[in-house]
């Protein structure tokens, strides 16, 4: 499980990002699992919520999700650049 090999990543191109890049870079799969949990969790609770502010909490509950993504790519890319399954 440990490797002990280092890789360097070079480009010799700039690279412009597009739109598909930052929807990739808030990890979409595991924000619709965190969004359909409060969702499920909205329906089966026993008091009800008006319409927009559920809306407003699945809303924000997404971008939380998603901001967390962003930032354990950034925290995390030393790591993912050794690794044989995520360089």
């Amino acid at each position: 499980m440990t490797e002990t090999g280092v890789y360097q990543h070079t480009t010799t191109t700039p690279y412009d990002a597009g739109f598909g890049d930052y929807v990739q870079l808030l990890k979409p799969r595991v924000m619709s699992l965190v969004v359909f949990t409060a969702l499920v969790g909205l329906l089966v609770a026993p008091a009800t919520l008006h319409p927009v502010e559920a809306f407003a909490a699945i809303l924000f509950i997404a971008l939380g999700a998603g901001a967390a993504g962003a930032l354990n790519m950034w925290w995390d890319a030393d790591i993912d650049a050794v690794m044989k399954r995520t360089a």
